[in-house]
């Protein structure tokens, strides 16, 4: 949790001193939403707006991400899944600023896009051999979807990184939305944190073993010293095996 509250530290500084900076930048060379004419009359004013400000909110998330993290497979395919939506974002805006109008990358594209990005999630998860069951927390109860987890993937994917937008579909200005968008994530990954505290993983089972991760275990002395866990089977056969030889002894 300590390094979860440093990175947001971080986050939160980089924005503040690179942010201003930024807008500036983005106002010097003219990078403003257009605003489609056929819209709310009081839409009008936003014309000229600095867009592409995701750039900024990634920049910050990732130098907050990079010095904390252990660059664990599961982490660097958040940040690789994070920066790959964020790119297409930035695709997206790049076609409005140089066509000049408000209709950037067209939807099926986009969705193409999002699929590759799923894809190689899904591998990895495949890989890393991750749970296909979805936890409900109000009703406590972990629902099997097999494969159709991965097409409930593409859905998490393609939702979160397009529900901010068309929340704000009509000139495409996202700030209001993506305040709650980042808290409700927040909340998410808080509760997640909780539970998993609470419900610690036991590690991987060798089959061939019975072994499971290294753990400290402290002897009759007082010690405390390594060895594997292991399961009730394994444990009998070493107790049968100490006995057996303070009987020889």
């Amino acid at each position: 949790m300590s390094r979860v509250l440093i990175a947001a530290l971080v986050a939160l500084i980089v924005s503040i001193v690179m942010g201003p900076r930024f807008i500036e930048f983005l106002r010097r060379n003219e990078f403003g939403q257009h605003i489609r004419e056929d819209g709310p009359e009081h839409h009008l004013s936003k014309q000229g707006t600095p867009t592409m400000g995701g750039l900024m909110i990634l920049f910050a998330a990732t130098v907050a991400f990079l010095p904390v993290t252990h660059y664990t497979l599961r982490g660097l395919t958040v940040l690789f899944a994070t920066l790959s939506c964020g790119a297409i974002g930035f695709l997206d805006d790049f076609i409005k600023l140089t066509h000049r109008r408000s209709l950037g990358l067209r939807g099926r594209w986009k969705m193409l896009l999002l699929a590759g990005v799923t894809v190689v999630v899904a591998v990895v998860s495949h890989h890393l051999k991750l749970s296909t069951d979805v936890y409900i927390p109000v009703v406590d109860v972990s629902v099997p979807l097999s494969y159709g987890w991965y097409a409930f993937l593409f859905l998490i994917i393609a939702g979160a990184s397009n529900a901010t937008n068309l929340a704000d579909g009509v000139d495409g200005l996202a700030a209001g939305t993506g305040v709650i968008a980042l808290f409700t994530f927040t909340s998410i990954a808080i509760l997640a944190f909780l539970r998993s505290s609470s419900h610690p993983a036991r590690g991987s089972t060798s089959r061939s073993s019975g072994l499971r991760s290294l753990g400290p275990r402290s002897d009759s002395s007082g010690t405390t010293r390594f060895r594997p866990r292991c399961s009730w089977a394994t444990r009998a056969r070493w107790h049968s095996a100490g006995r057996s030889r303070r009987s020889r002894s």
